[in-house]
């Protein structure tokens, strides 16, 4: 909320206060001391009748209404400070867009279960893509938290100080973009005016918890690292004596991995602290930030059965089977034989039937849901709606499932199971049959509700999964690359003038049958399908020419989906005197590797998921033409993955067929020269044409 007009958070000065002017200390337990005389020298603070330790301070505020202020030292000597850092900073790190000089976050847990965030930020802009380190924006919900903002100013390089007022403080309800919001979300936001290349950027605001989800949970994560530089970074958590925490500080600098720990009037105060944190490069394929920066986790959790009890009571109260549910669930699954028939035949229902709709609002419905009837009943909902509905049915049919949430592989950092905390970003379910149990996704966001079972969206792969109601933490395996085939079936005519008549079709699977078929979905007139199809025989060649299209019904789940094209390619083979110069279409670009374009990573290369792809391919040339060069096989047996190929001839017809397997999602550092090498051979093994002799001459 906008502060009153001339108050200011004090932080590091030394200051005496006149009798006209007026403060207000807030202490770490809660209480607050109004005075109009103060003394903040160093470490302790001197009021009317108060002396106070400076570390029991949690907010000091003054109000400038009087019209003297003197201090005992220049006022001007914080800025001064921030600018020789600033100078300090570009001398280090002389190719930084932007550099972070002060970020320091304070975190404090009250006896009762409320907490705060207190943040002082200050930024040196030195790019145009860093001006807008000036605009903040904070989010806050009514009767669950507070933001203030305590002070922002724009400091230029000669000194001079923009103080940000009150009325730039705006506060509106602003919906994100493709969400619903159900409850009195709003956002806090403030623009600093005329940032330049060369100003810093300051302000500190406090984000006060009253109403959290549960008073008794109390986590953290914390990063010291980021795309620009980090000069001074601290994380200080502040809490009750008797508190226990779990804490674990991931590649930390050498001597700063375990905090100071203080104690202090029945408190104990954690503190990291992190200088000269030299950015990281982002690389293309890499994972989630959290996976490699520098960061601390803290927890008050020293397991995991308070979080679960928490989410499985929510869900619980939600997956009632009630009258509807049951009926529709015995109308969809009438005449399935088996389990598989009957979770396929619900799964494939909820996608298509319930829309995906993320909901925002209070943290039962953010979190854990809406009732399953109720969910049914308006047809949409958010990923745990859809999970809790999904599961309710299936149990209604009998079979056991629930939901579970998951850190999305590439979005959330990777869950560490030591320190518990709440987790995922998406809510899928896990299915038991007999000694076995997985997972299904029928949310539909990623993959447009076309997941033919049992695939689910590749953005669930090799993540933890959280089950609550059956009180584990597991990872979810990557799918067997044969689960993710792209088989392509390629027939070619080739004529005497160099012509090429094609056949392709394509059987995807997994993702891929997902994407394609919720992409022909969309296409429902004819001349958008045949545009779609127009350009995609065009990337092959930029003459080629359709002839034909045809594929299977999208909503049909019962086979497997599969498309095909029939296209002609003008003048593509390329003579020189006798001699014919041909390469096979297609195959190239299906196994063109553009994620080991870099000649050397720092950063793991990573995945969605596994992958397969295979060509069986038939070339009939005129019978004139007699083979000169036909390319040797090729086999390759990485630990990441396998290709073979090999070409046969028999009279004028010859036959290609491949296979390229990949299992692994993660490609290491220290892998990744050899992994680009083998990877490039296979590429370059595809530039190597055919070549033909033409009997009685050139063409």
């Amino acid at each position: 909320m906008p502060f009153p007009k001339g108050i200011r958070c004090i932080t590091l000065l030394s200051v005496i206060l006149s009798s006209a002017s007026g403060a207000m200390i807030e202490l770490h337990d809660t209480t607050s001391i109004e005075t109009d005389v103060l003394l903040f020298e160093r470490a302790t603070v001197f009021s009317e009748g108060d002396t106070i330790d400076r570390s029991d301070v949690r907010v000091l505020t003054l109000s400038t209404r009087a019209s003297k202020l003197d201090m005992d030292i220049d006022a001007d000597q914080d800025i001064r400070e921030l600018l020789d850092k600033a100078a300090q900073a570009q001398e280090r790190f002389p190719d930084a867009k932007g550099v972070l000089l002060i970020d320091d976050g304070l975190n404090t847990l009250n006896e009762d279960g409320t907490r705060s965030y207190a943040y002082h930020f200050a930024y040196l802009v030195l790019s145009e893509s860093r001006r807008s380190q000036g605009t903040y924006s904070g989010y806050f919900k009514e009767g669950e938290n507070e933001i203030k903002i305590l002070f922002a100013r724009l400091i230029k390089p000669d000194g001079r100080s923009i103080e940000l007022g009150p009325d730039d403080i705006i506060i509106q309800t602003s919906p994100t973009k493709g969400s619903l919001f159900f409850g009195r979300g709003k956002i806090v936001t403030f623009s600093m005016p005329e940032v330049e290349i060369g100003d810093i950027v300051e302000y500190s605001y406090e984000n006060v918890r009253f109403n959290p989800w549960d008073k008794g949970v109390f986590e953290i994560s914390y990063f010291f690292q980021g795309c620009d530089p980090f000069i001074y970074s601290r994380l200080v958590v502040d809490v009750p004596e008797a508190e226990s925490l779990l804490w674990k500080a991931y590649r930390m600098p050498v001597g700063t991995e375990e905090p100071e720990i203080t104690h202090r009037n029945g408190r104990k105060v954690y503190t990291w602290v992190a200088e000269n944190v030299a950015p990281y490069v982002p690389e293309p394929y890499s994972p989630p930030s959290g996976d490699f920066t520098v960061k601390v986790q803290v927890s008050n959790q020293l397991n995991w059965d308070r979080i679960f009890d928490w989410y499985a009571g929510f869900q619980k109260e939600r997956m009632k089977i009630t009258p509807r549910i049951q009926e529709l669930t015995d109308s969809l699954t009438y005449g399935a034989e088996t389990y598989d028939e009957k979770i396929s035949k619900i799964y494939h229902w909820i996608q298509k039937n319930v829309r995906y709709i993320s909901v925002k609002g209070a943290s039962s419905s953010g979190v854990s849901g809406h009732p399953a009837e109720f969910t049914l009943n308006r047809g949409f909902g958010d990923c745990t709606d859809k999970s809790i509905l999904f599961s309710t049915m299936l149990e209604a049919s009998g079979i056991e499932a629930y939901p579970v949430y998951v850190g999305t592989n590439q979005s959330v950092s990777l869950l560490d199971p030591q320190i518990p905390q709440y987790y995922g970003n998406h809510c899928i379910t896990e299915v038991f049959l007999q000694d076995t149990s997985f997972y299904l996704d029928a949310t539909g966001s990623a993959d447009g509700g076309y997941s033919r079972y049992p695939s689910f969206s590749s953005a669930d792969h090799g993540v933890y999964a959280l089950n609550a109601q059956k009180r584990k933490i597991e990872i979810i395996g990557v799918p067997d690359a044969d689960q993710h085939l792209r088989k392509y079936d390629i027939e070619i005519e080739v004529d005497k003038e160099g012509n090429l008549v094609v056949d392709s079709e394509l059987q995807p699977r997994g993702p891929y049958e997902a994407s394609w078929r919720a992409s022909l979905s969309r296409l429902t007139l004819k001349e958008d399908q045949t545009t779609r199809f127009e350009r995609m025989v065009n990337s092959i060649a930029p003459q080629a020419e359709l002839l034909s299209f045809a594929f299977g019904n999208p909503d049909d789940f019962t086979t497997p989906f599969r498309f095909r094209l029939s296209y002609k390619l003008n003048d593509y083979v390329k003579f020189a005197g006798p001699v014919a110069i041909f390469k096979l279409p297609e195959v190239a670009g299906h196994l063109d590797f553009k994620e080991v374009s870099l000649r050397e990573r720092k950063l793991p290369l990573i995945y969605s998921t596994s992958a397969a792809v295979s060509h069986n391919v038939t070339v009939t040339f005129p019978e004139e033409w007699r083979i000169a060069y036909l390319p040797e096989g090729l086999s390759l047996e990485t630990e990441q993955f396998s290709y073979r190929a090999k070409y046969e001839n028999q009279g004028n017809v010859i036959s290609f067929s491949d296979s390229f397997e990949r299992q692994k999602r993660e490609i290491k550092p220290g892998d990744y020269p050899e992994y680009k090498s083998s990877l490039t051979r296979v590429s370059s093994y595809h530039t190597k044409p055919i070549l033909f002799i033409i009997d009685g001459g050139s063409k």
